[in-house]
């Protein structure tokens, strides 16, 4: 079924078509009509009825054709317009018969449309409708509307002109706008939603790879801790993760002591911070007050926070975001770990679970390092118990037994063969009570007094080179005084350990022990001439160099072992002296 507005442009070429046809026919007939009137002057010319039909068919077409019909002769005048032309113009037929056909052409245009206008009578041809020319008209009033114009030329007896079917598409071009502005509104509403999915698979994808980073970060962070890593090194590697992974400039290890948070392990802060800061715990803090939530705490300005008070190092440090979750142990909690940074941040719930995940390690690396503290601790108090029970027991037995061979020595007097031996039972008797008051000592080797490590070491010496039959020397070139008996205790089982490896693994002929102070520290070095070993990287393997190192983390001492194949081996330790 073919659409109105075809049929109306069919109509309207049929129409152009006609016209032509019937002016072209009428000319004929004049040419014809003057050659045969010349007899019959005054006879009137008969019209066929045929043709008064068709004419009037024509005109009555032109007249009511749904679009406006204006005729146009060659020097632009306008001789015939439908009725058409006044509902969409608001001209009379008087009005425009005999104008210029540019009173409907905005003044704008005027000027081009001349030189078309020539062009077009010069090489007249159809043009249709439709052949999107960004054409306007100009209403009586002024008014400008959107038109489709189509062109047919016409031949007549007054010469040469164009019928112009012009037709409103203001309605049209409303139409047309609406759907390009629907078309665009979709298009962009199209763009819009393909950029939100985008950036939420961007979104998705970055946090999924920012999960799987922190994963494998506090994965190794456990591996090291696993590794039997002394205490001090894991929190400062945890502490330097969390910096890097978290992108802040402060991270801080806080170690509950009494009533205050002492600063145990830190990034960002100023030198000299570590082990100096206390902060209060309670509303006293961002710490104290973590541990009196019992909960993660984050904190997005400082300078607007109502709910604790901010400590003064943290106001110079000029600190403005941050977190702060707990590091729990046995009982009560170790400390707090934190993260911070000087710019306002808002911190997301996986920042909190990653953070909660490195304090958690650090939770369960400490809660080991406490039991294995206690463990040595109950080993110590039973070497303790050994050595008292050695020292009241057996070697007042022994020397019971010495007195009472003694005066056996005397009654077997006029047996000299008896005499000698029993002489011979009491020097053993003797021997074996050195020992096992040497043992004593060694299993409770550190007396109170502050000279005590330098007098249990040079014990140590004498004793080793005594029983394994090497030379074992004890060097202290200025008296060492230590009043922490505990300190003393852990430092005199270093050696003890060190000596022992040296003799029973490097198969040492000398080993030198020496105690001296350098600049504020304690220095203890066992050093020997033995077989050495290939230092490997990584965490320190064996079970004694292991207790080694766990005994000089529990006094805050640092242990360096040194060795070359072939070349012996040397372990110092190194401890602070407040």
């Amino acid at each position: 079924m073919r659409c109105p507005e075809s049929l109306i442009m069919k109509s309207q070429k049929s129409v152009a078509k006609k016209v032509e046809a019937r002016s072209q026919v009428s000319a004929i007939q004049n040419k014809r009509n003057r050659s045969v009137q010349a007899p019959n002057a005054g006879r009137a010319r008969q019209v066929p009825k045929k043709s008064q039909k068709t004419d009037k068919a024509l005109a009555t077409f032109f007249r009511f054709a749904p679009d406006a019909v204006i005729i146009v002769d060659a020097q632009g005048a306008i001789s015939q317009v439908n009725d058409h032309v006044k509902t969409m113009f608001g001209y009379t037929v008087r009005e425009l018969v005999g104008k210029r056909i540019e009173i409907l052409i905005p003044a704008r245009f005027r000027g081009h449309h001349l030189g078309h206008r020539k062009n077009y009578m010069a090489e007249p041809h159809l043009r249709e409708m439709g052949i999107n020319l960004n054409l306007f008209a100009l209403r009586k009033d002024g008014s400008e509307f959107p038109v489709d114009i189509m062109l047919s030329p016409i031949d007549t007896e007054e010469g040469r002109s164009v019928i112009a079917t012009v037709r409103d598409v203001t309605e049209h071009k409303r139409v047309e706008e609406a759907l390009r502005k629907s078309r665009e509104e979709l298009e962009a509403r199209v763009r819009e939603r393909t950029a939100e999915l985008t950036y939420a698979t961007q979104t998705a994808v970055t946090a999924f790879e920012n999960r799987a980073r922190r994963q494998s970060a506090v994965a190794k962070l456990n591996r090291r801790a696993l590794e039997g890593r002394d205490l001090t090194s894991l929190l400062d590697e945890a502490v330097s993760l969390v910096t890097s992974v978290l992108d802040v400039e402060f991270c801080k290890v806080l170690e509950l002591v009494g009533e205050f948070l002492s600063l145990r392990a830190g990034v960002g802060w100023k030198k000299g911070s570590i082990g100096k800061i206390a902060l209060p715990t309670g509303l006293g803090s961002h710490g104290g007050f973590t541990l009196l939530s019992s909960s993660p705490v984050v904190v997005e300005d400082l300078t607007n926070e109502t709910r604790f008070q901010a400590p003064a190092f943290f106001l110079d440090h000029r600190i403005r975001s941050g977190i702060s979750v707990i590091i729990h142990g046995q009982g009560k909690p170790y400390g707090v770990l934190g993260a911070h940074t000087a710019r306002r941040r808002s911190f997301t719930g996986d920042d909190v679970h990653f953070l909660q995940s490195v304090a958690d390690v650090l939770a369960a690396a400490i809660e080991r390092r406490v039991l294995e503290e206690e463990l040595l601790n109950a080993s110590s108090r039973e070497q303790q118990r050994i050595g008292q029970d050695l020292h009241d027991s057996l070697c007042q037995q022994l020397a019971g037994i010495e007195f009472r061979n003694s005066v056996l020595v005397q009654q077997l007097a006029k047996s000299p063969k008896a005499k000698a031996e029993a002489a011979q039972i009491g020097k053993l008797i003797r021997n074996a009570t050195k020992q096992a008051r040497a043992l004593a000592r060694g299993l409770a080797p550190v007396e109170i007094e502050s000279n005590g490590l330098m007098a249990a070491l040079s014990r140590l010496a004498a004793n080793s080179a005594n029983l394994f039959r090497i030379a074992c020397i004890f060097e202290c070139p200025q008296p060492v005084l230590l009043e922490n008996r505990a300190s003393g205790t852990h430092l005199y089982r270093i050696a003890q350990e060190a000596i022992g490896n040296a003799v029973k693994h490097g198969r040492a002929k000398t080993i030198l022990v020496g105690l001296k102070r350098l600049n504020g520290e304690l220095v203890l070095t066992v050093e020997d001439d033995g077989a050495g070993f290939a230092q490997k990287t990584g965490p320190i393997e064996g079970m004694g160099l292991r207790i080694m190192e766990y005994r000089a983390e529990m006094i805050g001492a640092m242990l360096r072992i040194d060795s070359v194949e072939g070349k012996g081996t040397k372990v110092a330790c190194r401890l602070r002296l407040g």
